[in-house]
């Protein structure tokens, strides 16, 4: 049974998913505008301003893709097996790559502003929010300890959000050759000792492969404005 709650299981598992909610549940305990739904206990659903993230443990499928279709939400990011099971079947799959943060040493890099951070990772291939959020969203995380960046003024940019022994790439851009390079061993400097997670489309997954992450499974994020159904 899927059940409106005000906290989240504690579960141990390595999953884009999973982590996407935890670390919305971290930054934003109690939030009208946030919701969480558990199903069977260990399923996680969680939802803000109509996106959703499904976190899915061998749950009813049938009774997910009724839940799903109830709430209506613009936008679903889940592992691809779930979301094709709920016919919530996205245009493309999604690489979930994996590996430790064990790169030690300080990660110097530029302090820049929210604005600069944006127009950094604003490039072909990242899909943001419109500023306004952007900034609302990364300034809260960032200044309640639950967001890292790494960045170079006008050369690259990494934005990690966190909750306490994981963290999960936001955004990675390099405006130079080489620097995308630089920005991913920043931020996983930042995030020493954490699993670290991305999610990646295929034109990149080589480039992860190179840097030490393992292909972990597919993931993908079905969009009501892209669907045919």
């Amino acid at each position: 049974m899927v059940k409106l709650v005000d906290k989240i299981p504690e579960l141990s598992v390595i999953s884009a998913e999973w982590v996407k909610i935890k670390c919305l549940y971290n930054a934003y305990p109690n939030y009208p505008n946030v919701m969480f739904w558990v199903q069977d206990e260990t399923g996680v659903i969680a939802m803000t301003d109509g996106n959703m993230i499904i976190y899915n443990n061998g749950g009813d499928t049938e009774e997910l893709a009724e839940f799903v279709n109830v709430i209506n939400p613009a936008c679903v990011f889940s592992d691809y097996g779930t979301l094709c099971a709920i016919g919530k079947n996205p245009k493309e799959r999604i690489n979930v790559v994996y590996r430790k943060a064990d790169i030690e040493g300080e990660a110097k890099c530029d302090t820049l502003s929210s604005k600069e951070i944006y127009d950094l990772l604003d490039v072909d291939g990242l899909s943001l929010p419109e500023y306004p959020y952007f900034a609302v969203d990364y300034c809260h995380r960032l200044n309640n300890g639950f967001a890292d960046f790494f960045a170079i003024k006008d050369k690259c940019c990494a934005v990690t959000f966190n909750c306490g022994d994981m963290a999960i790439m936001n955004g990675i851009a390099s405006h130079q050759k080489g620097m995308g390079s630089v920005a991913l061993k920043g931020v996983l400097q930042k995030n020493y000792g954490r699993d670290f997670l991305v999610c990646c489309r295929d034109s990149v997954f080589e480039f992860y492969k190179k840097n030490g992450f393992c292909h972990l499974n597919f993931g993908g994020y079905w969009v009501k404005d892209d669907a045919s159904d």
